[in-house]
């Protein structure tokens, strides 16, 4: 059987894989090499050439895709650090509640060029996703970590929010699978969450067990939460644009926070708040909440929940030094280490 150019760059392109996907190359792969027999008149050397230029142009991607992955969330750690501090300003004034549902409804609205506006999704199991993550990371986990922000340091704030790597690690793990790659992957992880454990303690563990901070615990409550929201946007972002994700959750969570404000009285809040303190909080919301959110979700597609945790965990460094700077808090020795020991363990995560 003889093919003419055109027909095998047909047949090849039908071939082409997406770019990140290993097993799929592999499977192409092993299409072509079956065509090959099949097909008796094509040229060997066209076949190797083409598995070549597949190779090629799939390395090639899945570089690309993977810096800007990692560029993404670590972008999204910066934003996010930010709120510790820029978030004091307004909760001086103003009830969380009321903040939650100012905040991620405005982060929705802002999103809306990125997600076209778009809000249907493709199945009921979609949308079931949809709203466990909305509820789950839209309406409790702001709240309670705007409440506890309330009664806590931006610096300690900062460094609790080490938690939600934890949680999501260890519930990707365990319901989904999606372990560190090997020893060094482990390792990794170990330093990682070392580094967190000295910057959460200062290495006063008989003082963290005994003395629990209501804001604390309601900080790493949220955590736990947003952790539960990680992995399950990250079975969603498979087939759902993550802009889109970004858009309606934020979106539905605050419309939701809006209706639990306005039933229990504090839709007053709301409207006695000045100009100066809506450019403050407009600012917070497009950045440090829909920003963010949108790029740590561009970061979970493209290189997976673990590595992008990892990489995410330097939002606690992010908040210490803003918080430093701007509110003038203190940063320890021990907190010095365990960023060195934080940064370590993420180089070496991010290892390929």
């Amino acid at each position: 059987m003889i093919f003419f150019d055109d027909e095998l760059e047909d047949l090849f392109s039908c071939l082409r894989l997406p770019a990140n996907d290993e097993k799929s190359f592999f499977y192409h792969i092993s299409l072509v090499r079956l065509s090959a027999i099949v097909m008796d008149g094509i040229d060997r050397n066209t076949v190797v050439m083409q598995i070549a230029c597949l190779a090629v142009k799939s390395s090639t991607s899945s570089d690309k895709s993977g810096l800007i992955g990692c560029l993404s969330v670590l972008f999204a750690a910066a934003l996010f650090g930010s709120v510790f501090t820029v978030a004091k300003v307004p909760l001086e004034s103003v009830d969380p509640l009321a903040l939650s549902a100012i905040v991620y409804t405005i982060s929705g609205l802002a999103l809306l060029p990125f997600a076209k506006a778009s809000f249907r999704f493709g199945s009921k199991k979609q949308y079931l996703y949809l709203l466990a993550i909305t509820l789950l990371g839209a309406v409790a986990a702001p709240v309670l970590l705007l409440y506890g922000l309330q009664r806590t340091d931006a610096s300690d704030a900062s460094i609790l929010t080490n938690g939600e790597v934890i949680f999501t690690i260890i519930l990707s793990a365990i319901f989904f699978g999606e372990k560190p790659r090997g020893k060094i992957g482990l390792f990794a992880v170990a330093l990682v969450i070392i580094g967190l454990f000295m910057a959460t303690t200062d290495l006063k563990a008989s003082e963290t067990i005994l003395q629990f901070n209501a804001g604390n615990v309601m900080i790493l409550g949220s955590m736990l939460l947003w952790g539960i929201d990680n992995n399950l946007s990250r079975r969603l972002t498979i087939n759902v644009d993550p802009a889109k994700i970004a858009m309606v959750k934020s979106l539905m969570g605050g419309l939701i926070l809006f209706a639990i404000a306005g039933a229990l009285g504090k839709a007053g809040a709301i409207a006695a708040i000045q100009f100066d303190l809506w450019l403050v909080i407009i600012g917070m919301s497009v950045s440090g909440f829909g920003g963010a959110l949108l790029l740590f979700l561009q970061g979970i597609k493209r290189i997976g929940t673990v590595k992008t945790m990892s990489v995410f965990s330097l939002t606690p460094i992010f908040g210490i030094v803003i918080a430093a700077l701007v509110l003038g808090e203190s940063i320890s020795i021990f907190q010095g280490i365990a960023t060195a020991i934080i940064i370590a363990g993420i180089l070496i995560a991010s290892r390929r």
